[in-house]
């Protein structure tokens, strides 16, 4: 039967409606498609989050901390004491010190008296409870160290201009600190005069000059106690264990003071160092943050000790912010080349009047690093990188800047050119939130920063030497945990750059101050030469 007009019709519009149902269903099916890249693109990148979590939490870590430390206080410092010299004790059953007093001829050299050894007073009774017990006995077996300071005879005329006999010896025990040993140094000062005389004719020897005059503690004691805390890790807490276990009972307010007084003294050679690493051709720029103690919240902030390297000498800073304002305060008006991180709070140090900004090629090469194993591209940049640094091995014995640069752009400016045509072609279509999307975006930012080591043969690959600065303190927080005050900070800064200086020149940190203090003591003033690098110049030029 011959079909009518109407069916036929109504057939083609039904095709019609079909054929667009299937064009939609075919758009739906396009873009659920694309929804489901787009998915499994997101999944990649949660799961690379995942690994990173994964791996820093159960994986190794030089900088985990264990549940215990958690419950130990800082032993840097709130608020360092107005006299820190009043707070050594011992144990019970020690002997006590003959300080201040004044003994005829002959002097003992015995460490106490032992009419004093069971703590009572001369009454008979002990402290009233929640009195500061005062100064204790040193232990009556401790090695004693005798001192004699006498005056010469033309110091000590009388009015008649005969000299003075000598009258009686004035003595106070301290404790003293020899590599390895704590052991009581006994002073004893003449003491001239006739017998039966006013005391205001006579002459005592004068004290030998000391970090803090007053206190029970030498100045080798004193820079003990700062070396250990600073080069050896060792909290205050556990030397205040480790010295009663010898007899020796120090409050961790006198271990504070120790460190205040040696920082107070050295602070001018610090600002020396400082003034000397603003006035280098380059600088190495970096941060670390400390847990700041603060009261009035309850908890610890965020701190920041930044490092200030040059090619010979390092200076630290401690802020209680990680503000930009400070190390632009720090390098105020300087114009040459800071070698730092992507941080931006650098960008106001950087400019056309002001310095200029230098990549790290190792912060490139840890972020492809991170992924290689699972993307070949991220393997071939970090092979290429690689080849960057083996450049550098290779020019390590070039002493002439313009040589090495030469050598730079022969062997690195090809390389250079071939990496950044590399990573332009890889940007296009990739996602940029996935870590290699993060990697390639991050070296073509700093393209401009990661080059300028090819113009100028004296400025370094990376930032590697001022992350080596900052090593100890990741080392030491773990143990310390937090700053007790914004002082404290300013004094652990002070105290770490001379140490770190040490290190730099070889010098061992506690025979560098305790023969710094000395002359410090003796009136110098030219700071610049009692630097540890001005003291490993004059060794080199003894030993030539």
């Amino acid at each position: 039967m011959p079909t009518s007009d109407e069916e036929i019709a109504l057939l083609r519009a039904e095709n019609r409606l079909l054929r667009a149902q299937a064009g939609e269903r075919e758009q739906e099916a396009h873009d659920l498609r694309g929804e489901n890249e787009d998915l499994r693109a997101k999944l990649a990148v949660l799961e690379q989050r995942i690994e990173r979590m994964c791996k820093r939490l159960y994986g190794w870590s030089s900088e985990r901390h264990h549940p215990g430390q958690q419950r130990v206080d800082l032993d840097i410092a709130a608020d360092v004491p107005a006299d820190p010299a009043t707070a050594v004790t011992v144990a019970e059953g020690s002997a006590p010190a003959a300080g201040g007093t004044l003994s005829p001829l002959p002097a003992t050299d015995r460490a106490g008296d032992a009419a004093t050894r069971s703590g009572t007073s001369a009454a008979g009774k002990r402290p009233q409870a929640g009195r500061h017990p005062g100064r204790r006995a040193l232990p009556a077996d401790a090695e004693v160290v005798v001192e004699e300071i006498t005056v010469p005879e033309h110091e000590r005329m009388d009015a008649d201009g005969q000299p003075l006999p000598l009258l009686a010896w004035r003595t106070c025990d301290k404790w003293d600190y020899r590599p390895g040993v704590y052991l009581v140094r006994r002073i004893r000062r003449a003491v001239y005069g006739r017998p039966f005389s006013d005391a205001l004719d006579r002459i005592v020897a004068a004290q030998p000059a000391c970090l803090i005059p007053q206190g029970k503690m030498t100045d080798a004691a004193l820079i003990h106690t700062v070396v250990e805390k600073f080069a050896d890790h060792l909290p205050l807490y556990r030397q205040q264990q480790r010295a009663g276990r010898t007899g020796i009972h120090l409050s961790r307010s006198t271990l504070v003071g120790h460190i205040a007084a040696v920082a107070r003294a050295f602070t001018p050679i610090y600002d020396v160092i400082a003034d000397r690493v603003r006035r280098a051709r380059f600088v190495h720029l970096d941060d670390t943050p400390v847990k700041l103690l603060d009261p009035g919240r309850g908890h610890t902030a965020t701190a920041r000790i930044w490092v200030y390297r040059s090619e010979h000498e390092t200076a630290f800073q401690f802020t209680a912010t990680r503000e930009g304002r400070h190390p632009a305060e720090f390098l105020r008006d300087y114009r040459g080349f800071i070698v730092a991180d992507a941080y931006a709070g650098h960008e106001r140090l950087y400019g056309p009047d002001a310095a200029t900004p230098v990549g790290c090629w190792a912060h490139v090469r840890r972020k492809f690093h991170e992924i290689h194993e699972r993307d070949p591209f991220a393997a071939r940049m970090v092979d290429d990188i690689q080849r960057l640094y083996a450049i550098e091995h290779d020019l390590a014995l070039v002493d002439d800047d313009d040589e090495r640069q030469r050598m730079r752009r022969g062997r690195a400016g090809p390389l250079l050119i071939q990496l950044r045509r590399r990573l332009d072609d890889a940007r296009i279509g990739m996602l940029p939130a996935s870590d290699l999307g993060h990697a390639i975006a991050y070296a073509l930012a700093r393209w401009h920063a990661l080059t300028p080591y090819l113009d100028h043969g004296f400025l370094p690959i990376d930032n590697n030497p001022a992350e080596n600065a900052l090593r100890p303190w990741a080392v030491g927080r773990k143990n310390w945990l937090f700053i007790g005050s914004h002082a404290g900070g300013e004094r652990a800064a002070i105290v770490a750059t001379l140490i770190e200086n040490c290190r730099m020149q070889g010098i061992d940190p506690y025979a560098y101050m305790l023969d710094t203090a000395a002359l410090l003591h003796r009136g110098c003033t030219d700071y610049d030469a009692l630097t540890p690098l001005a003291q490993a110049q004059r060794a080199d030029r003894i030993v030539g």
